[in-house]
């Protein structure tokens, strides 16, 4: 009886652990939908609180978001283009092929006609008149319908062959066509995108201007930091709630992850900001649109603009521990979205009002930072 039943208590059991782990995806959608929320109403909040140079700041990010934008198009334009290259290059040598294999055809059956002419049109007669011994006539017939149908075949091989290359032609011309509009495409964001740099370029001077003393710059940059603390603690409590990672623990790692990206240290953890105002992670130099890199498996916890930072992406390593990553010119990870180490999360850059392109990266347990070299591999 037991034995009879087991299928069906086992395809029961599948039944409710799939359902309950459908259950436990949609609650951690919810928990994700509800922290964006309140990140949102936060960033509201601390802009309400930023007084008269909210105005400016504003601005700056409206013009860093749309430059954010147009790269993201040009980045994916010019995706399409590599692969339009490739996939040209590839139908190049096809054609070249089915040219080869067109001219020797060609002169195959140049060579068949050639003979035909020179046997006349009795092609069937004059062998068989040819042939000295009457006991060949059948061998010779065979012979000759055979050839006839080599003949044919080949004819209709060579009849494939242009039919194939009038095809790859037409293909060609239209991957041509395909290049072509991505070019002009590719013009016009690059159109776009200088003439909202030249707009950031007069937000930034008139940011510098509002801000010409230095107790000013430090007041402002002290913001900039209680903001992020404010975004970092609401992630630290939330984050508790989230399912960790499946993958090696955090901790295990120490000395051995990968640098988020290439580059020279501009500034090291400890180093001085400001008066009273330490650097807490690396602001490493590295050329406009390289590639950024997760240091370890995660989820991104905060995807969006944040004053002072930019385009900064956060990712939850699980056991409390945080990785940031900010000034980039394109995020390419939304917030839920589980990412593995090594694998591109963003495009470096210089939002948040940087004069040149680097990546701030900070590593944090129960929200303090912890100084990245000591985490990250020598090299």
């Amino acid at each position: 009886m037991w034995r009879t039943l087991l299928p069906t208590i086992l395809a029961l059991v599948c039944t409710l652990a799939q359902g309950a782990d459908q259950t436990r995806e949609k609650q951690e959608e919810a928990k994700l939908r509800a922290l964006e929320q309140d990140i949102k109403a936060l960033q509201a909040t601390l802009a309400k609180r930023s007084g008269e140079r909210s105005a400016l700041a504003a601005e700056l990010m409206t013009q860093e978001l749309a430059v954010a934008a147009i790269n993201l198009k040009i980045s994916g334009l010019d995706a399409e283009k590599a692969v339009l290259d490739q996939e040209l290059a590839g139908l190049d040598q096809q054609r070249q092929a089915l040219e080869d294999q067109r001219r020797a055809q060609q002169q195959r059956i140049a060579r068949e006609i050639d003979a035909a002419f020179r046997l006349g049109r009795a092609e069937p007669l004059k062998l068989l008149l040819n042939q000295e011994h009457p006991d060949q006539l059948t061998r010779t017939l065979k012979y000759y319908r055979y050839f006839v149908t080599a003949r044919s075949a080949k004819i209709d091989s060579y009849k494939a062959t242009i039919a194939e290359l009038a095809k790859v032609e037409a293909t060609i011309a239209g991957k041509q066509d395909e290049l072509a509009d991505n070019r002009l495409a590719l013009d016009a964001e690059k159109a776009a995108l200088g003439q909202h740099q030249q707009e950031r370029r007069k937000v930034l001077a008139a940011l510098d201007r509002q801000l010409g003393t230095e107790q000013a710059r430090l007041a402002e940059l002290d913001t900039q930091r209680k903001e992020l603390e404010a975004v970092i603690a609401r992630l630290q409590e939330a984050i508790q709630n989230l399912a960790a990672p499946a993958s090696d623990p955090f901790p295990s790692l120490r000395g051995k992850l990968p640098w988020p990206t290439t580059g020279k240290v501009l500034k090291g953890y400890g180093s001085q900001r400001a008066q009273n105002l330490p650097w807490k992670g690396l602001l490493i130099a590295t050329a406009e649109g390289s590639p950024v890199t997760a240091v370890h498996t995660g989820r991104v916890v905060f995807s969006d603009y944040l004053r002072g930072h930019g385009l900064l992406l956060i990712i939850d390593h699980g056991n409390n521990y945080l990785s940031l990553y900010a000034h980039n010119q394109v995020l390419l990870k939304e917030i839920g979205e589980w990412v593995k180490s090594g694998e591109k999360i963003a495009l470096a850059g210089k939002s948040g009002g940087l004069e040149d392109s680097a990546l701030y990266f900070e590593i944090r347990h129960n929200g303090q930072p912890q100084d990245p070299k000591n985490w990250l591999a020598r090299r």
